[in-house]
């Protein structure tokens, strides 16, 4: 399983609240540019066979969020839910990092 840091669960969850529309869901994948970022975060509005949806931790999240029925998730890939593991989600200024997590080879 990833790791997501207070930061990545905080904007996930407001993510969730105040863009998406109803259907759609949040999704990491694998990034394909060459020497980016192994992994991207980006909205979707189907699902696999394959996909796994990893609820993101409560405790990281805003108290009104955290209280409310309001479950915060991300769909993931059973593939690339392997590649995750041990993988720490964060946000910061530039977007989503994907820190021990190799870049996208060429």
């Amino acid at each position: 399983m990833p790791i997501f840091t207070s930061r990545a669960c905080q904007e996930i969850a407001r993510f969730q609240r105040e863009e998406l529309f109803s259907g759609e869901f949040i999704r990491i994948a694998r990034a394909y540019q060459c020497g980016g970022p192994r992994f991207q975060l980006t909205v979707d509005d189907v699902m696999t066979g394959l996909d796994r949806i990893v609820p993101i931790s409560q405790a990281a999240i805003e108290p009104s969020l955290a209280e409310s029925d309001e479950c915060v998730t991300v769909v993931i890939d059973e593939v690339c839910l392997h590649l995750l593991e041990g993988v720490t989600v964060d946000f910061l200024e530039t977007g989503f990092t994907f820190a021990d997590a190799p870049s996208a080879v060429c």
